[in-house]
């Protein structure tokens, strides 16, 4: 570039030879951006397909911020999520204590005010699942309430299994009752 050279180009002229090339360019980049927006919105439509459950509560998690989850049967908790599992969800309830969800018992998950709603794409690989979570948990016998069929029961809880659990009731009797652990809607970890 000389010193007499102008820095703005000069603009092109309908019969400039290099008017079309200019003309092909302008397109080209106009082309390029339609396809990089038609790609974004490619991927956010694969990123929602592969969102799961398991996967929303893990970006929660990782957030530490309060969630609201309610279950099918009606109960709704708030606060952040303490746990995960393969098949269950632990949300800590600052006035109760822990709170553990099976993901087949929520209905909905809410982010806390204000922030963004999570995907949840990630392939989520969590080995524990609420039974053997109830089995190390009654190791313990802490004090929970267990909801299941509608029916809130307090008590400790004695023994797990594979597919079932006992509670020692908290009344006169100190009955034990077995509850069917894929018929639970949720247990409560009572603070002391």
């Amino acid at each position: 570039m000389d010193a007499d050279s102008p820095l703005e180009p000069e603009p092109l002229t309908p019969d400039d030879p290099l008017a079309g090339l200019a003309g092909w360019i302008a397109e080209g980049l106009v082309d390029a951006a339609a396809a990089e927006r038609a790609r974004r919105r490619w991927l956010e439509r694969q990123e929602a397909e592969d969102a799961s459950l398991a996967g929303v509560l893990l970006d929660l998690a990782e957030r530490g911020r309060p969630v609201t989850a309610r279950t099918i049967g009606g109960r709704t908790s708030r606060g952040p999520v303490a746990a995960l599992g393969a098949d269950f969800v632990v949300i800590r309830e600052e006035r109760l204590g822990d709170v553990m969800l099976p993901l087949a018992a929520l209905a909905t998950v809410r982010a806390a005010p204000g922030d963004e709603a999570p995907v949840g794409a990630r392939p989520v690989a969590l080995m524990i699942v609420l039974a053997e979570a109830l089995v190390e948990l009654a190791a313990d016998r802490p004090s929970v309430v267990v909801c299941a069929a509608g029916e809130e029961l307090r008590g400790d809880l004695c023994r797990a299994g594979r597919d079932v659990i006992a509670v020692a009731l908290t009344n006169q009797q100190r009955e034990v009752i077995s509850i069917a652990t894929a018929a639970t809607d949720h247990v409560i970890v009572l603070r002391h």
